[in-house]
């Protein structure tokens, strides 16, 4: 049983690891086919093309299939889109990959979770903490692994693209002889399930990740002009590496509490990430990612994961893909916006705008937070 959580866990992070492993050299792969800030947060963004059929028709998919077939095709998928980009290492190429990688996380997550969540059956809010590290230092390790292999040596195709490869590879073999547990049974296609209470949890984490998606889609631009485009792959890891950090903290706190803190450091990171990207300070950039990446990937991210586990009963994987679902949106549709605002504008016009935005919401959605007697998360 302890293996195979581990082996649950692994794909999970090497499948969120694939998702970013290309961030690092967005710019490069753009200079070189002549995109805008606009047109490349089209190709970041597609990745949520992938990933919201299935979220929204296939939530759940794993309760009639079984969890294991279904996060063995988010594995599959993760590595056809690695091989494709060691194929051919260009935006053209890039745009298919991130389409892929949408599928294999949209897969992959709800399958794990709710297989987790079923080899703890009396620990939900356990098996939500498993998913939320994992998930979390796969989004970030991704980048750093790749931005590490660069400042080495500056490359189109880095090793960190053959040997994430060859690591999924791996864990898929193994995922291979996980046990096959029950299936739930229903109808195959249905779409996600947004438990009563959970819209305020849903709105906050896809405040949340719209920042990480501008510290991936837009934020390079505004680094680049001080020669530190470089140094994105370490900001992504501290937004993410960092909620993954504070977690054991997270999760002594009741849900709305954590949410609260989240709402208070999201704004202030954001905040010293972008006066950080403006003076050029990369201080400044990477305490800023780590403050923002504390709401984004700790009390935020942790604190809704156990929201929806809890409230989702039977139908946790349906719930998990609502859950994504908004994170998702807010992942891809602000970067859009933002990406084409900033070709208009400028970068750093157009990320002061939403930093207002990031403010006025935290705001509204803090005093929707009614005060609770809650557990803590663990």
């Amino acid at each position: 049983m302890r293996l195979s959580r581990l082996v649950t866990a692994a794909s999970l992070f090497l499948v969120t690891m694939a998702v970013n492993l290309q961030v690092p050299l967005y710019r490069t792969y753009a200079q070189a086919a002549g995109y805008g800030n606009g047109q490349t947060a089209v190709v970041f963004a597609a990745y949520v093309l992938g990933l919201l059929p299935v979220l929204t028709l296939l939530g759940g998919l794993s309760d009639r299939l079984g969890r294991k077939p279904v996060l063995l095709a988010g594995l599959l998928s993760a590595m056809l889109a690695t091989a494709l980009m060691i194929v051919s290492p260009s935006m053209s190429m890039l745009l298919l990959a991130r389409i892929l990688q949408g599928i294999g996380v949209g897969l992959s997550v709800g399958a794990g979770t709710a297989y987790l969540a079923e080899n703890l059956a009396e620990q939900p809010a356990r098996a939500a903490s498993y998913v939320a590290v994992t998930t979390s230092l796969g989004f970030g390790g991704g980048a750093l692994f790749t931005s590490a292999f660069l400042l080495h040596e500056p490359s189109l195709l880095p090793p960190s693209y053959g040997i994430t490869l060859g690591l999924t590879l791996i864990c898929t073999v193994l995922a291979l002889r996980l046990p096959h547990l029950p299936a739930v049974g229903g109808a195959l296609l249905r779409l996600p399930a947004f438990p009563t209470g959970t819209l305020p949890v849903g709105l906050s984490i896809a405040l949340a990740w719209a920042v990480t998606g501008l510290v991936i889609a837009v934020v390079p631009a505004q680094l680049a002009q001080h020669g530190l485009a470089a140094w994105t792959g370490l900001a992504l890891f501290l937004v993410n590496g960092t909620g993954a950090l504070v977690q054991p903290w997270a999760r002594r706190l009741a849900v709305p509490h954590a949410m609260r803190l989240g709402f208070i450091l999201l704004p202030l990171g954001y905040g010293v990430l972008i006066v950080g990207a403006w003076l050029g300070t990369l201080g400044l950039v990477l305490l800023g990612a780590a403050v923002a990446g504390s709401a984004c990937y700790g009390f935020t991210y942790l604190g809704g994961l156990a929201a929806v586990v809890n409230a989702g009963a039977a139908q946790r994987a349906r719930a998990v893909s609502g859950y994504f679902l908004c994170a998702y949106l807010g992942f891809g549709l602000p970067s859009i916006l933002i990406g084409f605002i900033a070709d208009q504008i400028g970068v750093l016009n157009a990320l002061l705008a939403f930093g207002a935005v990031i403010i006025a919401v935290s705001a509204g959605l803090a005093r929707q937070l009614q005060p609770s007697r809650s557990k803590a998360l663990n």
